[in-house]
């Protein structure tokens, strides 16, 4: 049975960590193989002209199923309106990934106090299901604070082991810089992060009640990093050969396809991009438009060269000409978890020369400024709700949000996951109005 949302089919794909489908509790597709194909088992046809676009959400990180449900729902039923008569011609869907949110980042549900060591522990461990043991002494130590430079060192040897997935892109792998650190310069590179390290009963700041207190944002780098690098994986090697083999009814080739990511889940459709078959170009690819929203991964991805550095790309320099369509990212100063907490997880791979505005370039990400390239996106506001846009087919366009994505949500991410708004999908829905 479709599902609808708003007027609009609405169909889940469930990913594995490694790309797989999660075929554990359904078939994993949600059926939208057979919806697509107009060939759902048990009614011939399906209900519903043919799909002829597809727009595809990845949620970046969340407290499981049911908080991307909640967002999907909210995100397509104002896309569905933006649609008006188009809707009954397309559908959308929801991926499903394995992330997670770090327990006192929750702007809905963040408690009063910072949570304890045993309660990160199990908050973390679905997302790490083969790292429980580790994750247990983890949140020990933290509730511990053993005052013993070995056990600051096992700790920050467990977290950093929590990253087991390949960055992909060298250009986005700054919070690398944490793993190859000493347990000393790492753990106080976190307390310089944390906002209120540990102090004594005189006032006098105790060094091991410090370096715990940054062993603290240690965890939730390498927690968001392994995320992050999880991300792209699943884009590569599931999301992107998943649309591929996707076929309309005459078989010849996928509807049209319309990616939209939030966080990390921008860094998943675009490595979609990178699991495409290579005669999908251009004209050929079935990728018409792509919408960042306030993506957490490096600004430099689809750059070539790098400004920073002439003599190499982007990760994703190479798949810019998989997108027939126009690209967008939103970006917004009022994002904290981009603007401030993803350049400042990278800090410790600066090199002496660079200035902190250098540093702050060097690991920016998305959602800060957009697409950072030569020639550069053209820079342009989040328009309201019926103000037409001007996109062109193969263009970069890095979309001001300051006065739309603004709301301060919470002391760790500030605005990064304020993106329920008509204006944002009123971009998306524009974008994937060019002439096929």
């Amino acid at each position: 049975m479709t599902t609808m949302i708003n007027g609009l089919r609405y169909f889940e794909v469930d990913f594995n960590a490694d790309g797989s489908l999660n075929t554990t509790t359904g078939n994993g597709d949600g059926g939208l193989a057979a919806a697509v194909s107009n060939q759902v088992p048990g009614a011939a046809p399906a209900a519903g002209p043919p799909i002829a676009d597809l727009f595809v959400f990845a949620h970046g990180w969340n407290n499981g199923v049911d908080s991307a449900r909640d967002l999907y729902n909210d995100m397509f039923k104002r896309l569905s309106d933006q649609l008006g008569s188009r809707r009954s011609s397309c559908a959308a869907v929801g991926i499903l990934w394995p992330s997670m949110l770090f327990p006192d980042d929750d702007p809905a549900t963040a408690p009063p106090v910072p949570s304890t060591g045993a309660q990160i522990a199990t908050a973390l461990a679905p997302a790490f299901p083969d790292q429980k043991p580790q994750l247990t002494t983890l949140g020990k130590l933290l509730d511990e604070k053993p005052q013993d430079p070995h056990e600051l060192a096992e700790f920050h040897s467990l977290a950093t082991h929590l990253v087991t997935t390949d960055p992909l892109g060298s250009e986005d792998a700054g919070e690398s810089s944490m793993i190859a650190a000493t347990p000393i310069q790492a753990l106080g590179h976190g307390a310089s992060m944390a906002s209120s390290p540990g102090d004594d009963a005189e006032g006098i700041v105790n060094p091991f009640s410090e370096l715990w207190s940054g062993a603290r944002e240690v965890l939730r780098t390498m927690s968001y990093y392994e995320m992050k690098n999880r991300a792209g994986v699943v884009g590569k090697n599931g999301l992107g050969p998943f649309l591929a083999g996707l076929r309309l009814p005459d078989q010849t080739r996928p509807p049209n396809i319309h990616l939209i990511g939030h966080s990390f889940g921008a860094r998943l459709v675009s490595y979609t991009l990178a699991g495409l078959p290579t005669e999908l170009r251009r004209a050929a690819s079935p990728v018409k438009s792509l919408t960042l929203i306030q993506g957490a991964f490096s600004h430099f991805a689809f750059a070539a060269p790098l400004p920073i550095d002439g003599g190499r790309s982007g990760g994703l320099a190479d798949f810019r000409d998989r997108v027939d369509g126009p690209m967008l990212a939103t970006f917004t100063g009022a994002d904290r978890a981009v603007g401030w907490w993803y350049p400042a997880a990278s800090f410790l791979a600066r090199q002496d020369s660079e200035s902190a505005s250098d540093v702050t370039y060097r690991w920016g990400a998305m959602g800060h400024d957009g697409y950072q390239q030569q020639p550069a996106a053209k820079r342009i506001p989040l328009a309201n709700t019926g103000t037409p846009y001007d996109f062109e087919r193969g263009a970069f366009y890095a979309i001001d949000s300051n006065d739309v994505i603004k709301e301060n949500q919470s002391k760790f991410s500030g605005a990064h996951s304020d993106i329920r708004h008509d204006e944002v999908l009123w971009a998306v829905a524009c974008a994937s109005r060019l002439p096929q």
